[in-house]
C-alpha cells in the first residue's frame, strides 16, 4: 500500500465557545510554546501561517513569547483582544487522546486563545510525510481561523474543513490548503468590523471531529 492510500489518524479540532492592509488591521498572535522546538521549526510554522493569512488578504504577525519566563519582546505584554491572539503550542490534550489536534476558546463572535497539541501533529507528519513545520502552521492556522470567525466556523471546503481527507492532507504537504472564498469574506468582514473591547465570556460552543478515511 502506497503512503498516500494508508488510514490516515483521525483529527480532531474543538470549538469552545473587506480588509486592506492598513496596520489597524494587522492580527498580533502570541505564540507560546510549551514544547522544545527548534527555532528552524517554529519559523517554518509561523511562516506558513503567515502565508495561508496573506492569500486570504489578512495580515498577520506572529510574536515568540517565552512560556516559562518573562519575554522582552514588549508585544508579548499587550493585553489579549480580538487582534492581540494568544496561541500555545502544548504537548498533548488535556485527555491525552492523540485525535485532537487543536482547540479554540469561543464567545458568539469569536475569541482570544488557541491551543495546539505537538504529540498528534508529530504523529501526523509522520504519517502523512508533509514537514513537521508545515503541518504545525495549518494547524495553527486553522485554530486562529475559529478565532477570526467565531462559533460554528467549519467549512465544507477549505482549510476550515472539519474533516482533512487525502486531498486536504496532499494540499497540506503542496502548501495550497487555505481559507475557502465565503471564509475569507467572513473573517475580512469580522476584522474590519472588531471593536476595541472584547467580551471574554467563554462557553463551549462545538466539537467537531476533522479527520480521513482510507482510499479504496
Amino acid at each position: 500500500m502506497s503512503r498516500i492510500q494508508r488510514a490516515y489518524p483521525i483529527l480532531v479540532f474543538l470549538s469552545i465557545t473587506a480588509m486592506g492592509w492598513a496596520a489597524d488591521s494587522t492580527i498580533t498572535i502570541q505564540v507560546y510554546s510549551e514544547v522544545a522546538l527548534s527555532d528552524k521549526v517554529l519559523s517554518q510554522a509561523e511562516g506558513e501561517g503567515m502565508r495561508i493569512f496573506q492569500r486570504a488578504k489578512v495580515s498577520t504577525v506572529w510574536v515568540n513569547c517565552d512560556a516559562f519566563l518573562a519575554s522582552t519582546d514588549s508585544r508579548c505584554h499587550e493585553a489579549p483582544d480580538r487582534k492581540h491572539l494568544v496561541l500555545r503550542i502544548v504537548p498533548k490534550a488535556l485527555g491525552g487522546a492523540e485525535s485532537i489536534f487543536g482547540v479554540a476558546f469561543l464567545a458568539e463572535n469569536g475569541g482570544v486563545y488557541a491551543d495546539v497539541f505537538f504529540d498528534s501533529i508529530a504523529t501526523l507528519h509522520r504519517d502523512c510525510g508533509a514537514s513537521i513545520g508545515r503541518v504545525l502552521g495549518h494547524v495553527m492556522a486553522h485554530e486562529v481561523g475559529h478565532l477570526l470567525l467565531g462559533s460554528n466556523s467549519h467549512s465544507s471546503v477549505g482549510i476550515m474543513s472539519p474533516k482533512w481527507h487525502r486531498e486536504q492532507l496532499l494540499r497540506v504537504g503542496m502548501g495550497t490548503l487555505f481559507f475557502s472564498s465565503e471564509d475569507t469574506r467572513t473573517m475580512r468582514g469580522n476584522i474590519s468590523n472588531l471593536e476595541p473591547s472584547f467580551a471574554r465570556k467563554e462557553s463551549v460552543d462545538e466539537a467537531s471531529r476533522l479527520g480521513s478515511k482510507p482510499s479504496k
